[in-house]
């Protein structure tokens, strides 16, 4: 049996052809942009993704994609969708994890309904970025007629698998991720939110599990991808839920690393503790959640290397200034860092990056292994807090493009007490991993 396996990242789409035992046979990424729009909006144009999953597709083996069984895929969260009956977006674009648009939600639903209640049922803090449902507000507020041609509101696998098949349906973690779930209890929508925040029940679909089969690929799809028509489609997740999968993490005190654009921790439990310094949400394995957090990641190097390092290529700045950095600067020195590039999912205060202890003897590299070191710093207290919940593994799992020997040395001397091991493409093997729980 042959897969399509389906990785949207935040900034690029990965494809692969993917055998019953895991192994990739095929594969190719395209990137694709998103907006930095007035208001501190982040998008991205449904087109772009659709074009990059196209782009990336062709450059796959034609023969391997003719014989393709299932089609299964992740995508980054939160990213709310307003979808119309048609299928096509009420609301233009898609609204990335990065957006801030919504802060004055956030403190509407704090006043509203508190803070600790909404905890208590949904696993997260009402906040902008990690909640969607506060981008649902936001337009609730400002934009209500996008709300009169709404037909459906989800993360970006509802869309997508409408898109793909033609059904409607939100996947178990993003049902936990939209913040209208009532997570602690895994047991479907909160009527007391959904009322209290004048909701309609309706824009929210059935919610199933990831990996269950749900519709089968529609035939322009189909055709665009050169896969046969009507290959039956896998219901789709978050991509760090996936990874978790992927990487063999299917037990409690389970923990996965995914360093990407993002740098993102997620430790599996059997017991929903709430904290107010970690988010929980479901995993993709129904009796397990996820403690996790994030932090910038590769959005952060790709910053600092275009405005403090752009006379190094790409090359010269990962390969040579970043493991030069890391050494020479492995202990704390005067130099501090705010890790709030991407800002705080985790706080209604708007924070943001900053550098502190400069003066005329600091250097570049001082203060990118401060950044560095900080954002590190954010994982670790989480897989600390989550020790007092579970029982943690020795391992913790790494994946994504900073995991490199520099990366994994940094890790570990700031996340003492853990052996960090590479894995590989996780999310795109716990796609079909998820699949093959249902076969």
């Amino acid at each position: 049996m042959l897969f399509l396996s389906v990785d949207f990242g935040t900034s690029a789409v990965k494809v692969s052809v993917v055998d019953g035992a895991l192994r990739e046979l095929s594969t190719a990424k395209a990137e694709y942009p998103y907006l930095l729009l007035p208001g501190s909006k982040v998008e991205m144009r449904p087109a772009d993704l659709m074009d990059g999953l196209y782009r990336a597709t062709s450059e796959l083996r034609q023969d391997l994609l003719a014989r393709v069984d299932v089609l299964c895929y992740d995508a980054f969260s939160p990213s709310p969708v307003f979808v119309k009956a048609s299928g096509e977006l009420a609301y233009p674009n898609i609204v990335t994890h990065m957006d801030r648009r919504s802060l004055e939600q956030c403190r509407y639903v704090d006043e509203t309904i508190g803070r600790d209640r909404y905890l208590n049922i949904a696993g997260i803090y009402p906040f902008n970025g990690g909640a969607g449902i506060m981008t649902v507000l936001w337009v609730q507020q400002n934009e209500p007629e996008v709300l009169e041609s709404t037909f459906r509101i989800g993360h970006l696998t509802t869309y997508l698998h409408h898109q793909f098949t033609g059904e409607w349906m939100v996947d178990l973690v993003n049902a936990s991720m939209l913040g209208t779930y009532e997570t602690l209890s895994q047991g479907g929508w909160s009527r007391a939110l959904l009322e209290e925040l004048s909701l309609d029940p309706d824009w929210f679909d059935r919610i199933c599990n990831p990996g269950t089969f749900l519709g089968r690929l529609l035939p322009g799809v189909s055709a665009r991808l050169g896969l046969r028509s009507g290959v039956p489609v896998a219901v789709g997740t978050n991509d760090m839920a996936s990874a978790q999968v992927g990487a063999g993490n299917v037990e409690p005190g389970c923990i996965m690393d995914t360093a990407g654009s993002s740098d993102m921790v997620s430790i599996l439990t059997d017991r929903p503790v709430v904290n107010p310094h970690y988010y929980l949400r479901n995993s993709a394995l129904p009796g397990l959640w996820q403690i996790y957090a994030t932090t910038a990641g590769g959005f952060a190097l790709d910053w600092f290397h275009q405005q403090l390092a752009r006379d190094l290529t790409r090359r010269e700045f990962y390969e040579e200034l970043v493991p030069r950095a890391l050494a020479e600067f492995a202990r704390d020195g005067v130099v501090t860092f705010d890790p709030y590039l991407t800002g705080d999912r985790q706080s209604l205060e708007l924070k943001t990056g900053a550098w502190h202890g400069l003066t005329l003897a600091a250097t570049r590299e001082e203060m990118l292994a401060a950044m560095l070191k900080s954002m590190n710093r954010v994982l670790g207290t989480t897989v600390r807090e989550a020790a007092a919940v579970v029982d943690l593994k020795p391992v913790i799992k790494l994946t994504g493009g900073l995991s490199a020997k520099p990366f994994v040395e940094l890790k570990e001397r700031e996340i003492p007490g853990f052996r960090f091991e590479v894995v590989d493409n996780c999310s795109i093997t716990g796609n079909v991993a998820l699949v093959q729980r249902y076969l």
